[in-house]
C-alpha cells in the first residue's frame, strides 16, 4: 500500500510539473494573453470585475482597414493600430469584445469617476500603493490625416452613437481628462481596448 500511494503522488507531481512546462513553453504568464489570430502577447489586467486588455490592440486586419500612425510600424508597436469604426466592432480576438459606453463607464466609476480616472488610466499609474496596470496611452486618430499623437487617445465603443454610421468614443488626454461622450463617424480611425466576454 505504501509503494501504490508513493507511486501515486510520483504521477501526481509528474504530471503537475509536465502542466505546468507545457503551460510555460508558449511563453504566456497568467498576465497575459495570446491571439491565436497571429500570436501576439498582450499583457492583460483585472480591475474590479473586469479583465482587460493592458495595452491597444494591434491585430493587422487583412482588409487594410486599419494602420499604424503615420504607416510607421513603430507606433503599431507601441500605441497599437488604428481602426475605422465599422472594422473595429469585430476586430477583438475570440473571447473579447470591444467594450461599450457603459463597460468603460464602469471601469471609470471604480478608478474613482470620471474626474479621477484618467490619473489611473496612464502608465505607471498606482492606486493605493499598487500598480493599476491599465496604460492606457495617447495613440492619435486618423480622417485624412495623422493627428494627435501623445496628445490624445481616442478609442471606439461598441455603443451606437445615434448619428448614421457613428459610434460612440473614449477619449483621454494624458493627465488631464477622460470623457465618454465622444461620438464618431465610423471614417475616423482611432484605437481600440478589449474587454474580456
Amino acid at each position: 500500500m505504501k509503494c501504490f500511494n508513493l507511486l501515486a503522488l510520483f504521477v501526481l507531481l509528474f504530471n503537475l510539473v509536465s502542466c505546468s512546462k507545457d503551460d510555460a513553453d508558449d511563453g504566456v504568464s497568467k498576465n497575459q494573453f495570446m491571439d491565436p489570430r497571429d500570436e501576439q502577447v498582450y499583457d492583460i489586467v483585472s480591475i474590479g470585475d473586469q479583465t482587460w486588455f493592458a495595452e491597444n490592440l494591434n491585430y493587422d486586419t487583412a482588409d487594410n482597414s486599419s494602420t499604424c500612425y503615420d504607416g510607421n510600424s513603430d507606433n503599431c508597436f507601441i500605441y497599437g493600430r488604428l481602426y475605422n469604426g465599422d472594422v473595429a466592432q469585430t476586430a477583438c480576438p475570440d473571447g473579447w469584445h470591444l467594450p461599450s459606453k457603459e463597460e468603460w463607464e464602469t471601469l471609470i466609476d471604480y478608478l474613482g469617476g470620471i474626474n479621477a480616472a484618467h490619473v489611473f488610466f496612464k502608465p505607471f499609474a498606482m492606486q493605493q500603493g499598487e500598480p493599476v496596470g491599465f496604460n492606457l496611452l495617447a495613440g492619435g486618430w486618423y480622417f485624412a490625416d495623422f493627428k494627435d499623437i501623445g496628445i490624445e487617445g481616442h478609442y471606439y465603443t461598441s455603443t451606437d452613437g445615434g448619428l448614421p454610421n457613428s459610434f460612440k468614443t473614449i477619449t483621454f488626454v494624458p493627465d488631464t481628462s477622460v470623457s465618454t461622450e465622444g461620438i464618431s463617424s465610423s471614417n475616423i480611425m482611432q484605437n481600440c481596448r478589449c474587454i474580456k466576454d
